[in-house]
């Protein structure tokens, strides 16, 4: 199982990947927050408010929600990675390999 996260500069987007990731049953736990990126002109610091989404899927759909999220959002997904979650409360583990798309 994974963590997978996606940044975008606006939140209608992660919304409309979270859609389309939830429909096609790739992610869930989905979370949305605001997160301000720090760029380096030089010395001088600016800032780039985004817009992180995160879930939850299973390892090996990973390539599949990559994919995906790649047709749907293009040039506008700034940045996506995934963390490996090594241990995950009973029931939830239950429910999302039982929702999550066959691999």
């Amino acid at each position: 199982m994974v963590c997978i996260s996606f940044l975008t500069e606006h939140e209608a987007d992660a919304v409309e990947l979270a859609r389309v990731l939830n429909q096609h049953r790739l992610l869930m736990f989905d979370l949305i927050e605001d997160h301000v990126d720090l760029l380096w002109d030089g010395e001088a610091p600016s800032r780039r408010k985004l817009t992180h989404l995160t879930g939850f899927t299973k390892a090996l759909l990973y390539t599949t929600v990559e994919r995906t999220a790649r047709e749907v959002l293009g040039d506008r997904l700034i940045r996506m990675w995934a963390m490996p979650v090594t241990s995950f409360d009973p029931r939830s583990t239950q429910e999302l390999m039982a929702w999550l798309a066959k691999a």
